[in-house]
């Protein structure tokens, strides 16, 4: 964990307040990156918004690209615009799908990463953007309460418990190949009705996802 970040307990009153600055919305070529879920969520919110949008490829063609994690790990990262690389959908200083905005900046100035100790998370706090930590004070239980859903958990949680034998499964495979890449993108990100619950739908795509790649290894044995 770098200097710019802490773990935080539930109880602890943290003194933050979003001043609408935008300025965590710029400088984010390459570096936001969007869970199935937020592209779930944004997709549904886009349509909901009168936008031709059928289904997650149609928000991922507009407003995102591929990328490699760790140089093995296929994921979407926000388009950015502007020389300041500023998010796609920052639009006149504000955002644009605000109520369906990813999970990581829903959360913000917090963050969630898998517990130990038998707890579902440990919980941090970010504070690279010092002028936010001042006129204000929040408490972290109150915030998560509000910012991180019962489904956004659910989801963190699963995908947590995928990610290390997903990227084990991927690594063991060696270079990444475009079948390889396009499978595990399609039931990350693409596979889903948009009129349909996600979460049922996420565990069906990785349970799919994992027998695929393991009849991928099959072949190279």
């Amino acid at each position: 964990m770098n200097n710019d970040m802490r773990y935080v307990s539930l109880k602890e009153r943290v003194p933050f307040r979003c001043q609408r600055c935008g300025r965590c919305c710029r400088n984010l070529e390459d570096s936001l990156m969007l869970e199935p879920l937020d592209v779930y969520n944004i997709s549904r919110h886009l349509r909901e918004q009168g936008c031709e949008i059928l289904g997650p490829e149609d928000m991922l063609s507009q407003y995102a690209h591929p990328n490699l994690l760790d140089g093995v790990y296929p994921m979407f990262q926000v388009n950015t615009v502007c020389e300041d690389h500023a998010c796609v959908f920052l639009k006149d200083g504000s955002c644009s799908v605000y109520a369906a905005r990813p999970q990581v900046c829903r959360m913000y100035p917090f963050g969630a990463e898998p517990g130990t100790r038998g707890r579902d998370f440990c919980y941090y706090l970010c504070t690279e953007q010092p002028h936010h930590f001042e006129n204000g004070m929040v408490t972290v239980n109150d915030w998560l309460s509000e910012n991180f859903s019962k489904t956004a958990r659910e989801f963190l949680k699963a995908h947590y418990e995928l990610l290390p034998l997903l990227g084990k499964t991927l690594r063991a495979l060696g270079d990444m190949s475009s079948g390889v890449a396009f499978r595990t993108l399609y039931y990350l990100y693409f596979g889903y009705d948009l009129s349909k619950p996600f979460l049922p739908q996420y565990r069906a795509n990785m349970a799919e996802l994992m027998k695929e790649l393991a009849k991928e290894a099959d072949k190279g044995d």
